[in-house]
This record gives C-alpha cells, structure tokens and sequence, in this order.
C-alpha cells in the first residue's frame, strides 16, 4: 500500500514538475522477471524508476542509508534492498536470486554511487553476476535530465524535464560459459554500452 502511494505520488510529481517522459516501455517483458539497469546521476532516480516502469520493483542502495531509522523505515517499505558496495556480499546475493526466483524485478545501479559530474562511471560486476546466475535478462535504462532536476549535493529540486529511454532486454543465453570474471566482465560493459548509447540518442 505504501509503495504504491509513493509510485503514484512520484509519477505525479515528475509528470507535472518534470514533464516526464518515457520511451521503449514496449521493451519491458510482460510474462518473464528481469533486472533493470539505469545510471545513477540523482538521489531522485530511484523515485523515477518507481514512476516509469509498471511493474513493482525492488532496488538496491547503499548499506549505508539503511543506519538512518528514518530512511530505513522509509527504503524498507519502498522494496529497499541494502548492499556492501566495496565487494561482494553472500547476503545480498542470496536475497537478490529469491526475488529474482519470486518472478519479481530487481533495479540496480550498476555504478554504484550518484555521480558527481552527470557522467556515466565505471560499472561494477554484481549486476552481471545476478543476471548469469538468475539467468534473467537485463533491462538497459537511460535516465536523462535527473541530475539537472536535482545534482549531486543538492536537497531542493528544480524545474527541468526528464527522459526515461527503455533499450532492448540484453539476453544471456550465448554466455554459457560459466560465470567467471572474463564473462561477468563482458556482460558489464555491453550493459554499460547499451546505456551509454541510449543516453547518446
């Protein structure tokens, strides 16, 4: 109930002071589970996730939001799923594969932080990880115009439209490999490159 008052707030509140735009969301599976994989360039992003895409998601942040009573009131509600960002957590990951095993939809950051100048970071190998082991495709997300809404630093957002460009799902069928660095390594950057991409059209 919670999560759907602040989906339906947060579509209202960047249609209305962002002119929200979305494209590709013919490209969200109907019948299958997935991960989504956007840029990070605003603490908003996750509320934008929330608005544009359909279906109820489930969002990886930071460990650290999570020490804040408030903000872990408020993420845990929201599908909030806490995560070590300096390596890998068996935790995390188990959590993740019975979300993902639940038929529900996991957004990642790949990034790992918001950042600072509005431009795409290095991606980090978890989100390859999920996907090989789950077996899910990976959604790529271009979120445009958040970091102009509300920057890195900043508490009171501004008036600027933002753009959600939904690619193609990235399938994974071809690397049966196994799940090694060299393949997890390949997946990162294609996702990383499809986002990049969208952001540049």
């Amino acid at each position: 109930m919670f999560y759907k008052f602040v989906k339906i707030l947060s579509w209202v509140f960047f249609k209305i002071y962002s002119r929200l735009r979305i494209e590709g969301h013919n490209y969200l599976p109907q019948n299958e589970t997935f991960i989504l994989a956007a840029n990070h360039f605003s603490n908003l992003d996750p509320f934008i996730l929330m608005a544009a895409v359909q279906q109820e998601i489930y969002t990886l942040g930071k460990k650290e939001l999570f020490k804040n009573t408030f903000l872990r009131f408020l993420f845990t509600r929201l599908n909030g799923i806490p995560v070590n960002r300096m390596g890998f957590c068996h935790q995390t990951f188990k959590i993740v594969t019975e979300i993902l095993q639940q038929q529900k939809i996991i957004a990642i950051f790949p990034e790992g932080y918001v950042s600072k100048d509005g431009t795409l970071g290095r991606f980090k190998q978890g989100i390859a990880r999920f996907a090989l082991e789950a077996k899910v495709p990976i959604i790529p997300i271009a979120i445009i115009g958040s970091n102009q809404v509300l920057p890195y630093g900043k508490k009171i957002p501004r008036p600027h439209q933002i753009t959600v460009k939904i690619g193609k799902p990235i399938y994974l069928n071809n690397y049966n490999e196994g799940c090694d660095r060299k393949i997890m390594n390949k997946v990162t950057e294609r996702v990383r490159n499809e986002i990049l991409a969208l952001y540049r059209t």
